[in-house]
């Protein structure tokens, strides 16, 4: 008999069933966490509050998405509240008193193993990266986004479009090739008695060739054309989409309740935050768009539009209520849309919900769709929607009485015509024909807030000239300027002037853009008292005009109204764009800066106090203070009914002080009638925000209150102004430099072996990301020998140094080949005992380091590094720091806050709220039973501050020494900081500063964003003997690592410009060939670093050094008859330098030629001098090679040498006579086009323009130079003459900024009358290929004449050609050019350049100058010029080369004599 189980212990099982079941889907969504999933959980008997609060917690675990280009949205600008960072308050709570449960349940959760994978099942961790290598796609494959240059193309042509023009190669010779090969394959067959066979065999290849030919020509003929003919139908015609509709059908079905839903959930939140205050709530309480699918009646599609865009025309259709095409049992299980929206009136004890009902809702329309695509996700980048012609529509709705008693409100006459027409004119502006509207798909799928800032425009509006119109009862306008983006929401506005038409406000605001797209609208208004403001007329200005030039000042607009001129505006505009994040070791950083956009989100609070409430109900609402202003820059809408409201609301301000800013956030109750209470509040700094985002920490506590916490976000968002980066804010005084010398790598990276090449490596050093200095560049070597000592200023032992290895590419970006690491703390340390020195050096540290490869998760090497490093200390001065200028900005808004405060208080002071401010302890959900009773929320806890209202600090004021300039300028070695604070540029461009030979820039700005340029930039370079040094400042137009573009500069020695500069601001005037000038204003300080320089650092080891090749004597004998016929060969590091004449029969043979070379370095040079024995017939014979030392020259002083001639075959035989005097200059190298850079470039200074300092003892023995005895009398200056200076001094009056033109420089030194210029061209070096048959043009005036070009291929070639040029005062410029030759097809230029013929040339009988003209594609020619007044020339005569006697000239201690009669050329 069975018997009924008692209540109790069936309510147990199922409480017991319940639990059960609570506890496996806990499992399960700990099981789903576990494998990485973002799990949402939810009360189901919870308010929608707590719910749209979790949803919105959870989304902020995904990752955020950056800010690029493409994300850009065409919105409107906002109306910016400023932060001038000047709040004189302290602080509530800190970043301290941020809840951090989420990272203390992370720190005590177990780590769980991941489990083991299946086939098919998801990785678990993220995939590998594709490696570089494989092509991937058809543009990979097709090589369309690499790079191709003129060399490569020319590399890459085929051999028959190389040497077969055109005519003979292309349509012609595909037609014709069969025809060809058939006539000489039979021509083959018959001249070696092939048989018949072989033609039948001929022919059969043949007519197969054109069979197959033939049907592939038709084949493609026939595809083309019904391409064609579909493209022009496509066009023309509309083709039905029933594939498409049949697969709505089924698929609206399921999607339909999706949608629904996301419909309500998104409105129902919207319309909760915007109810009217006369009623209650508004809720979406029922929403269906019913079971019948909207159709697509037919499409047209446009075929001739760009690649990447799609366009088409939908007439799309959505007739729920038409059944016609249904079935019976289809339509009867139809459901039609139906929308409620539930509306409740009263207050909050007495209220009652009225539906409203709207249903049978039908559309139809013509649309046309463009779709913009792009290569990444979504692939769909932007989505322009327009309606052709204005849609139908229809609907049924029911205000009063529901489903059941509703009445139709159409039935009213005239009210569904008026409610049609009003959504007209609403959607017409919007998305009618030709407006669009856009989506932004990539935008919105990654998450960006459409409304995000993209920079900040500011806005001086000066005056307004001439305005027309007057007020309607009589009298002048009362104008004020609206400023607004496109004419849409007011953004600023100036104040109105009284009884004007030629106002003056010089006001300036500052607005907030999303785009640069829309123009900016300024309306001129008339100011009413008692109605509504009139317009006068409105200027338009296109914002895209700032990407140009970001400043443009004394903008001049007519003020237009219905076509007509209303008058004249005056304004000035700025544009201060957002910077990018940049890459760093892989990862996005933005950039520290102190200047920026905050976007502040006041997501939800909780817990508030509800005691301050008689029900106990809230309706919240937060604002947002900024300082101790009293007005609020932002306020939330109001959540109703309420202690936990979620607002999601979203502010954006500039700040200009992020160190200073303070925020204030108040929760306050709305009350309609009485005062609203203030529920709780904080206080907070901006810096502490920042920091408390970036780990994670969104909660907040609020003071003055019982309970209360709020959540709060912030994104911070660089300018991009002068002194953001590098400016004094950032700056950190040196505390030594590391001495680096980088002595080799082996075995680097290969970036270049896919095209037969090897890697240009060179080292580059970087502290914090900046390029502190760089090496020279071995070219085509992959175990490169630098042996180079660069100095590295350093900042603190935190430091480390990046020695990256690079591939120099001269048209393109360098490559990285790995890199090293080296950190400070390795080689310093804090010295206790020197005062003078605050740090020491540990020690010398010598490292053979692996080069460690970018990518490849840091374990990939290839290659080494040799180095030493050693730390030096700097003195430790006081007084290193620059005086901080307020920014552009601030200067600005500091004019702006003086005018509103002046306006709002009618000239007294502003009253501003005095708020208690107070530190808060952290108060988090785990521990708060724990402490409260002991500190609760309104606690309130004093703040020592100092007078001003800041925190105290006590900061220790740091020490250290203080030096006269005198006593300062006497160090040699050190640090010159340098401060470029402004420029006025004729073109924008980005300073260099370079120091000495100028191979690398010391640093460089950023590149201007207008011709008006502040830069307030600080940078560093370290001088090695600052009486020698030279200082140079270029303007270069192109980006950084880009090939340099330079428009103008300024030299000049390093100790004037130091004394110049040191400690006050001086301008100086960079000019260029064009005499375009530039000025920029520059302040700087000098730190000591006592370095001990080895020999070949110094400034002297580098110069020209003049040689007298004298004669020689005791040659061995070469020819039959005992004698021989000598010259000489001078090279230097590999390059021949100079060759001497021939002399017939002797083994004594006196050559008396002078000659000068330029010399790097003395201490590394390879000078030797070769004697070769001339033949006719036969190659020439080497009779000896002598190397010559150049380390143990005294600078300025005659040495007389006697070189012995070795060979391997003979021995030692013969000596050759040299004198010689070495003249120390700064020898400048440019880098070249292919990587390779010659030994010794072009000198800097000349002996005039050396200090009288140079070397100790330099003068001593100058009154021997060059004498061989007493006896002979020497055709050489005397020691007054030596000491002349060979141009004007280039030293300028630094003290006023100035520099001396270069056109005046060029005519300094200029001949009063004409005469004689001849030229000899004698050699190029250096030239960027090696595949060329090289011919020189040389040109002066109105004259030119060509060289012969060689027949055989070289890079380095000889010509040893004389030509003659009409000269005087006015032929200033010679000018150069190097072309290949080409048999067929044009000539190539291989290099340009220029020389200032009088900047070489004094006046006088005859003047002799010896130089290397520096070729802007690469490489040098040699030239020599002599000008004579006492001949005259011959213009019509043709050229004079080399082995015909040139004119008799005066002879002179740099010529070179001509070749005696009978002289032949050398082989």
């Amino acid at each position: 008999m069975a018997t009924n189980a008692p209540p109790e212990s069936e309510q147990a099982r199922r409480q017991q069933t319940q639990e059960d079941a609570h506890a496996e889907v806990h499992r399960i969504l700990d099981q789903d966490a576990s494998k990485g999933a973002v799990v949402h959980k939810f009360d189901p008997d919870a308010p929608p509050e707590h719910k749209a609060s979790a949803a919105a917690k959870g989304q902020d675990k995904l990752k955020p998405y950056t800010v690029s280009d493409s994300d850009i949205p065409k919105g409107k600008g906002a109306k910016m509240p400023i932060d001038t960072g000047k709040a004189g308050i302290v602080p509530t709570i800190t970043v301290e008193d941020v809840d951090r449960p989420t990272e203390e349940k992370r720190d005590k959760a177990a780590p769980v193993p991941a489990p083991p994978s299946g086939p098919g099942a998801y990785p678990s961790e993220p995939a590998p990266e594709v490696p570089e290598w494989y092509k991937i796609g058809w543009r990979s494959v097709a090589n369309v986004d690499v790079p191709r240059f003129e060399d490569e193309q020319t590399r890459d042509k085929a051999v028959l479009e190389r040497f077969i023009p055109e005519q003979f190669y292309g349509d012609w010779y595909h037609n014709a090739g069969i025809i060809i090969f058939a006539v000489c394959a039979s021509h083959f067959f018959t001249r070696f008695n092939f048989g018949w066979g072989w033609l039948f065999i001929l022919l059969a290849v043949c007519c197969t060739y054109y069979t197959t030919s033939m049907a592939r020509v038709r084949r493609c003929a026939r595809d083309d054309i019904q391409r064609e003919l579909v493209k022009t139908r496509l066009a023309s015609e509309h083709e039905s989409a029933d594939w498409l509709n049949n697969f709505l059908d089924r698929f609206w079905l399921i999607y339909e309740p999706v949608l629904s839903k996301t419909v309500v959930a998104t409105v129902d939140q919207i319309l909760s935050i915007s109810t009217p205050a006369f009623l209650d709530s508004l809720r979406l309480s029922t929403f269906t768009l019913g079971t019948k699918a909207p159709r697509i009646v037919k499409v047209r599609t446009f075929p001739n539009t760009e690649d990447d865009v799609v366009m088409m025309d939908w007439n799309v259709s959505f007739m729920p209520n038409d059944v016609s095409d249904m079935t019976p049992r289809e339509a009867m299980k139809k459901v039609n849309p139906k929308i409620v929206l539930a509306v409740r009136v009263g207050g909050r004890l007495a209220s009652a919900a009225m539906p409203i009902l709207i249903e049978d809702v039908t559309f139809a329309g013509l649309m046309r769709i463009k779709l913009k695509l792009v290569s990444n996700f979504p692939h769909i980048q932007i989505v322009d929607l327009t309606f052709l012609d204005k849609p139908t529509f229809d609907f049924v709705l029911k205000p009063v009485g529901g489903d059941a008693f509703g009445f139709d409100i159409a039935h009213i006459p005239g009210l569904s015509e008026f409610i049609r027409e009003m959504v007209h004119a609403t959607l017409g502006p919007m998305m009618y024909d030709p407006n669009f509207f856009t989506l932004n798909l990539e935008q919105l799928l990654s998450g960006v807030p459409l409304d995000a800032a993209i920079g900040v425009v500011q806005i001086t509006v000066e005056a307004a000239r001439g305005l027309k119109g007057s007020k309607i009862g009589g009298g002048s306008p009362d104008p004020y300027v609206s400023v607004t983006i496109n004419n849409r929401q007011e953004l600023a506005r100036t104040k109105y002037r009284n009884n004007t038409y030629n106002p003056t406000w010089a006001e300036t605001k500052f607005i907030l853009v999303n785009t640069l797209q829309d123009p900016l609208v300024l309306n001129v208004m008339d100011y009413n008292e008692h109605r509504k403001d009139s317009q006068l007329g409105s200027a338009t200005f296109e914002l895209q005009k700032l990407l140009d030039d970001a400043t443009i000042e004394s903008v001049e607009l007519p003020i237009l109204k219905d076509g007509k001129d209303r008058g004249l505006l005056r304004f000035n505009l700025s544009y201060y764009p957002v910077l990018k994040p940049e890459m760093i070791e892989g990862k996005e950083e933005l950039p520290n800066t102190n200047v920026g956009i905050v976007r502040l989100t006041v997501h939800q609070a909780k817990e508030l106090d509800s005691t301050k409430s008689f029900t106990g109900d809230l309706n919240p609402l937060a604002k947002i203070y900024l300082g101790n202003d009293p007005s609020a820059i932002h306020r939330t809408q109001v959540i109703k009914h309420t202690n936990n409201p979620v607002w999601e609301s979203p502010i954006e301000f500039l700040c200009l002080d992020k160190r200073s800013s303070l925020i204030t956030l108040k929760v306050i109750d709305d009350r309609d009638i009485l005062k609203d209470p203030v529920l709780g509040y904080m206080s907070v700094r901006l810096e502490d925000l920042l920091a408390g985002v970036s780990k994670g920490r969104d909660w907040w506590p609020l003071s003055a209150c019982k309970s209360g916490k709020i959540r709060v976000s912030l994104q911070w968002k660089p300018l991009q102004m002068a002194g953001v980066l590098s400016g004094v804010d950032q700056y950190v005084p040196p505390i030594g430099v590391v001495r680096l010398w980088l002595q080799r790598a082996t075995d680097v990276k290969n970036v270049e072996a896919a095209l037969g090449g090897k890697s240009d490596p060179y080292v580059r050093v970087l502290v914090n990301h900046i390029i502190k200095g760089r090496t020279e560049v071995i070219n085509n070597n992959l175990s490169p020998e630098w042996d180079q000592i660069i100095y590295i200023p350093v900042h603190s032992l935190r430091e480390s140094m990046f020695m990256e290895v690079m591939d120099y590419q001269h048209l393109t970006k360098d490559r990285s080949l790995g890199s090293v690491e080296l950190h400070v703390n390795e080689l310093a340390q804090e010295s206790s005992k020197d005062t003078q020195y605050r740090y020491e050096s540990i020690g010398k540290k010598e490292a053979q380091d692996p080069i460690k490869l970018d990518g490849g998760n840091g374990q990939a090497f290839q290659g080494r590094l040799h180095y030493v490093a050693e730390f030096i200390p700097c003195l430790n001065l006081k007084n290193v720091q620059f005086d901080a200028d307020e920014n552009e900005l601030q200067q600005a808004a500091k004019g702006v806050t003086d005018i509103d405060k002046a306006a709002d208080s009618g000239g007294h002071p502003p009253s501003n709220e005095e708020r208690d401010v107070t530190v808060r302890h952290p108060v988090d959900d785990v521990q708060r039973e724990e402490r409260e009773g002991a500190l609760a929320n309104g606690t309130v806890g004093k703040v020592e501050t100092n007078p001003d209202g800041g925190e105290t600090n006590d900061r220790e004021e740091i020490s250290g020494l203080e030096l006269a300039k005198e006593e300062l300028l006497k160090r040699q070695s050190g640090i010159i900081i340098f401060y470029i604070l402004s420029g006025q540029l004729h073109k924008k461009a980005r300073l260099e500063v370079l120091l000495d030979d100028g191979y690398w820039p010391a640093f460089s700005t950023v590149k201007a964003r207008s011709t008006h340029a502040q830069w307030q930039h600080i940078g560093e370079a370290f001088i090695k003997e600052l009486d020698f040094g030279r200082v140079w400042l270029r303007l270069n137009e192109s980006a950084e690592g880009d090939k340099d573009d330079i428009i103008a500069e300024w030299k000049g020695n390093a100790k004037p410009f130091v004394d110049a500069t040191l400690g006050r601001r001086c301008t100086y005037t960079l000019t260029n060939d064009d005499d375009k000038i530039s000025t920029v204003v520059v302040e700087t300080r000098y730190v000591p670093v006592p370095v001990k320089l080895e020999p070949r650092e110094s400034i002297n080891n580098q110069g020209v050094l003049r040689v007298e090749l004298i004669g020689a004597k005791d040659l061995r004998s070469a020819d039959r008859g005992g004698k021989s016929d000598p010259y000489t060969v001078f090279t230097l590091n590999g390059q021949k330098e100079f060759k001497s004449q021939m002399k017939r029969k002797t083994l004594n043979p006196e050559w008396n030629e002078t000659f000068n070379v330029n010399v790097s370095s003395r201490v590394a040079a390879d000078f030797t001098v070769e004697v070769f024995d001339w033949n006719q017939l036969e190659q020439a014979k080497s009779l000896g090679i002598g190397r010559i030392r150049l380390d143990d020259l005294e600078p300025l002083e005659a040495a007389e040498r006697f070189i012995p001639l070795s060979s391997e075959k003979h021995g030692e035989k013969g000596v050759v006579h040299l004198r010689m005097v070495f003249q120390p200059e700064i020898i400048a190298r440019a880098r070249k086009s292919t990587s390779t850079f010659s030994v010794a470039g072009r000198a800097m200074t000349h002996i005039g323009s050396l200090p009288m300092e140079a070397g100790r003892g330099v003068l001593h023995g100058v009154g021997n130079i060059f004498k061989r005895d007493h006896e002979k009398e020497s055709s050489l200056p005397s020691q007054s003459e030596v000491l002349a200076p060979a141009t004007h001094p280039t030293a300028q009056s630094l003290g006023s900024g100035g520099a001396a033109s270069r056109s005046a420089e060029s005519l300094h030194g200029a001949p009063s009358g004409s005469g004689v210029l001849r030229v000899v061209v004698v050699n190029a070096q250096g030239l960027h290929t090696s595949e060329a048959k090289p011919y020189a043009i040389v040109r002066v005036g109105d004259k030119e004449h060509k060289t012969r070009h060689g027949h055989a291929k070289t890079s380095t070639p000889e010509w040893n050609e004389t030509f003659v040029f009409p000269a005087s005062p006015s032929t200033s410029k010679l000018y150069v050019c190097v072309y290949d030759h080409k048999t067929l097809g044009r000539d190539k230029v291989l290099g340009e350049g220029e020389v200032e013929i009088w900047r070489h040339l004094q006046p006088g009988q005859s003047s002799v100058a010896d130089l290397s003209a520096d070729l802007r594609e690469g490489g040098q020619v040699r030239l020599r010029l002599e000008f004579d007044t006492t001949a005259i020339a011959h213009v019509h005569d043709p050229s004079v080369t080399s082995l015909e006697r040139p004119t008799t000239v005066s002879p002179s201690r740099f010529s070179i004599r001509g070749r005696r009669p009978g002289a032949t050329e050398d082989s």
